[in-house]
């Protein structure tokens, strides 16, 4: 009698198969969940920054103008409070707020130490890092320190730009009769100043993290050449140009030179130095538009690069021949690790995604509150 025999388990053949539709299901499924995790980081950067721009309205209805890129609290070398710490009753930290000491400069030299007489009288609100300062989006990781960096911000104010056509033209700009700037435009902005728009003038952006030894917890400068996945938060030179504040017309070809002499920078170029963007949301100074500023200049997620100089300020107003604070009329990025661009809140208090792709026009349009430029929406 024949009996057939049950066939038990599966053969090699039909394993196989069932291991090569698992993985490509699970190719699939990754970058679905990337997306999504990003899809909710992105949209809690667009709630940070819409705070921020409430924030700064608030701070209007009681001042009846913007906040300044820096509170202008001494005549003295030294560091001052900036546009963060300006709108901190607005922004729910009251408690912050009081902590610091605004009647003495933040510190001195631009050194953070016991001898600063606003450095260890300013250290209890310094030192705090704020999530609504942070773009979880941020990959780099910071720990405050008394003798390096302070508590940092991935949020930028708006400079203007470029400064070589006209300097100080944005929302968030040094008060008039600020140390070491001497630009007709600058602040403070009222609303009714904003002759382009409100919602057609950028307010803040986002900018990551800088890449210095002091800053990012076992950073090293020498990785940050360009080419390498750091290119975007250094400060490079260009020693073939040297931009001057607010040279009207003519501005614009020295303005394309410095585009141009940044994006031929050949890979491997190291940084000029240290970059110091978002190092401390507390202290700025309204020549230094790297730490809690940006400028409209190179359009978002390329890189940040300042003119060739000759001497500490030089003839042409940059700022330090290394770079390091960027200088006034230099180049200071917006920039992300969102894909495809970066988030920006308006003059109005919206807050919108412009893409790496916005033509340089549209991007310097965006940047100045009284340019007279018309930007529709469908430019960017």
């Amino acid at each position: 009698m024949n009996v057939s025999s049950k066939r038990r388990g599966f053969t090699l053949i039909e394993l196989l198969v069932v291991i090569a539709i698992i993985a490509v299901l699970i190719a699939l499924l990754l970058p679905a969940v990337q997306a999504a995790r990003e899809a909710a980081r992105r949209a809690q950067c667009v709630n940070n920054l819409k705070q921020l721009g409430l924030a700064a309205h608030n701070y209007i209805s009681v001042n009846n103008v913007y906040p300044c890129q820096s509170v202008q609290n001494t005549n003295q070398w030294s560091w001052e409070p900036s546009w963060v710490a300006a709108i901190l009753p607005q922004f729910e930290q009251t408690q912050v707020y009081n902590a610091i000491n605004f009647n003495l400069p933040m510190l001195e030299l631009g050194f953070i130490s016991s001898t600063s007489p606003g450095g260890a009288a300013n250290s209890t609100a310094g030192l705090i890092n704020m999530n609504s300062l942070a773009c979880p989006s941020e990959s780099l990781t910071h720990t405050p320190s008394f003798g390096g960096s302070w508590g940092t911000t991935n949020y930028a104010g708006n400079y203007g730009g470029p400064g070589s056509i006209r300097s100080c033209t944005g929302i968030i700009v040094p008060p008039r009769g600020d140390f070491f700037v001497s630009s007709p435009n600058q602040g403070p902005v009222t609303i009714a100043s904003v002759t382009d728009g409100t919602s057609n003038t950028a307010m803040f952006s986002e900018h990551l993290l800088g890449y210095a030894g002091a800053l990012v917890d076992n950073a090293a400068t020498s990785q940050a050449t360009i080419g390498s996945p750091f290119a975007k938060r250094a400060i490079y030179q260009v020693n073939s140009v040297a931009p001057k504040p607010d040279m009207g017309a003519a501005g614009i070809a020295v303005a394309m030179s410095l585009i141009s002499g940044c994006k031929s920078l050949p890979n491997g170029t190291e940084p000029s130095a240290d970059a110091s963007a978002g190092a401390n949301w507390l202290f700025t100074q309204g020549f230094d538009t790297v730490d809690v500023s940006y400028s409209h200049f190179m359009t978002p997620n390329t890189l940040t690069c300042t003119g060739a100089e000759s001497g500490f300020f030089g003839a042409q107003g940059n700022f330090t021949s290394d770079g390091s604070g960027g200088g006034w009329v230099g180049a200071s990025t917006a920039c992300s690790n969102h894909p495809g661009g970066v988030n920006v809140a308006f003059g109005d208090g919206s807050v919108k995604f412009l893409k790496d792709t916005v033509s340089y026009q549209t991007w310097w349009a965006l940047g100045t509150r009284n340019g007279g430029e018309v930007v529709s929406s469908d430019q960017y």
